[in-house]
């Protein structure tokens, strides 16, 4: 409870509690403070000066030294141990002159001490000080309280927001994953018209820009709160250059853009996270791609420059208003553009450029002039050359072939009637024997009566959610072998540490590369040889 503010003058008049256990003293200190227009209450006694404060606290206290019972260091003692009371101003009025009492005064709590006798216009001008001290001092401390309470307000808005993010990533990719995996089917016909091409084609480019926009809100989420951990290894930049590029070549073609690119002859080996400067890569290059017009020119180089790799991504596109500059990397910003938006985006693609370069120990910088294009530069610090051994060693194969005449049993277990099918129909067509589920007490029963090779497991599941259903699986001895794969929306770090502390080998964020799935399958299917 915040103890009440001392009267102004505007105001009812400041309340004054006097503590002499001397009649004589109290009668001319109440009279003289009356005449100035204070609220007076005198007590003769320290024990009585205490039930008094308690009972309504004053807004300053007048207190001699010298009582029987309790003297006045005793009842300061006491006022101090009250949180109600501790911040009332206590002024010390005594006939002692020693020095070491002075020290005790101010020493437990007290802020000033005026020796008998003393002129009254001393005492006023004191009291008034330590009144406005008082004042001032507790409109500091509701400022703080009110930013406190503000600061605890952003704190549940931030962690709602991060929810909301995360929950609304996940409801999105629920369609997505069947959407997706149809995609995956109709690539396999070979009977496809030039007509249903274009029409598949259109619908991959949209439905891969979706899936990015939805990692983009998850990123944001993860990056602010800190959630991220790079997994850092030695890499060639080169490599994460030409991987993004295959990533955004269809945006490109589709506009008509030339795309140049220099590369250094000699290897620039980075200590990095590949998968996040891949990313930081992808969103300079499509942003590039978003506001350079049909037929506009794109160039990417990288270069060695002292102990630093120095990527720089030009554009002949619309640029970016001198006014705009400073903050193009702030979160969810974008430059004013007309009603029909049509460039798109959510402000986020290069505020996690900056944040995965800074995280990497880099920088960014971007340049521009309105109609000529911008330039982005981003500089990161280089890894000494790896050793002669492991330049030589061969590089592995990202995708692993499924055995001649293996196949797997895999359950599949999703609510989402559109996902497990599309995902079965899948597995059938690359010659695997699959079932499906759509609850977790139906998982349970169909794994103990199925015993498949793999599951691939929601865990947003009705019964049972997939931690749970994994765990029961777990506890199985006849089930101990098979391979839980968790295929969810769900994809932030503690989600990653939940499914693997309840028992799954894999975690799979829908919508799932169905490639990735393939290799871990082609794993599986490796390790139990052909049936």
């Amino acid at each position: 409870m915040n103890p009440e503010k001392p009267k102004t003058d505007a105001g009812p008049p400041a309340s004054i509690l006097i503590v002499d256990d001397t009649p004589a003293n109290l009668q001319v200190l109440a009279g003289m403070l009356k005449e100035r227009g204070y609220k007076v209450r005198p007590v003769p006694s320290g024990k009585l000066a205490l039930l008094a404060a308690q009972r309504d606290p004053p807004d300053l206290i007048l207190l001699d030294i010298k009582m029987p019972e309790m003297d006045g260091f005793e009842v300061c003692e006491h006022l101090k141990a009250d949180d109600r009371l501790k911040g009332i101003p206590v002024i010390f009025i005594s006939a002692l002159t020693e020095q070491l009492d002075k020290v005790k005064a101010f020493a437990i709590g007290g802020v000033d001490y005026i020796t008998k006798p003393f002129q009254m216009e001393e005492l006023h001008a004191r009291v008034e000080t330590h009144l406005k001290l008082r004042r001032l001092q507790i409109e500091v401390e509701e400022t703080n309280e009110v930013l406190r309470l503000k600061q605890e307000e952003l704190s549940n808005l931030h962690l709602r927001k991060d929810e909301f993010l995360a929950m609304l990533s996940h409801e999105l990719r629920n369609p997505l994953a069947p959407i997706l995996n149809a995609l995956y089917l109709l690539r396999l016909q070979k009977d496809e018209t030039q007509t249903q091409l274009r029409a598949r084609t259109i619908i991959e480019r949209q439905v891969t820009q979706l899936t990015r926009l939805v990692d983009d809100l998850m990123e944001v989420s993860r990056i602010t709160t800190g959630r991220i951990q790079l997994r850092h290894d030695r890499v060639a930049v080169s490599g994460i250059v030409e991987r993004a590029i295959e990533t955004v070549r269809s945006i490109m073609d589709e506009r008509g853009h030339e795309l140049t690119v220099s590369l250094p002859s000699q290897p620039i080996w980075l200590n990095a996270d590949a998968a996040r400067l891949q990313q930081v890569v992808v969103n300079l290059l499509t942003n590039a791609a978003k506001y350079t017009a049909d037929g506009g020119r794109i160039g990417l180089s990288v270069a060695l420059e002292s102990d630093e790799c120095v990527l720089r991504l030009r554009d002949t596109g619309v640029g970016i208003a001198p006014e705009f500059l400073p903050r193009i990397f702030d979160l969810f910003t974008q430059e004013e553009g007309s009603l029909d938006r049509s460039q798109g985006g959510l402000g986020i693609g290069l505020a996690l450029v900056y944040r995965l370069v800074d995280m990497h120990r880099g920088r960014v910088e971007a340049t521009s002039a309105l109609g000529h294009g911008s330039e982005f530069v981003v500089r990161l610090p280089v890894a000494p050359n790896p050793a002669s051994s492991e330049a030589g060693a061969p590089s592995t194969s990202r995708e692993t072939a499924v055995r001649t005449g293996s196949f797997l049993r895999v359950l599949v277990v999703d609510d989402n009637v559109d996902t497990a099918q599309t995902i079965a129909m899948l597995l059938e067509t690359s010659g695997h024997d699959v079932r499906t589920a759509h609850t977790g007490p139906d998982a349970l029963e169909a794994a103990l009566d199925y015993r498949p090779d793999v599951v691939l497991l929601d865990i947003g599941l009705p019964g049972l959610n997939g931690y749970e259903v994994a765990k029961r699986i777990r506890q199985q001895p006849v089930l101990s072998d098979i391979v839980l794969v968790a295929m969810t929306g769900y994809g932030q770090e503690k989600d990653r540490r939940l499914s693997q502390e309840s028992g799954f080998d894999h975690h799979l964020v829908k919508p799932a590369d169905f490639g990735k799935v393939q290799q871990i399958l082609a794993t599986v299917s490796e390790k139990a040889g052909p049936r």
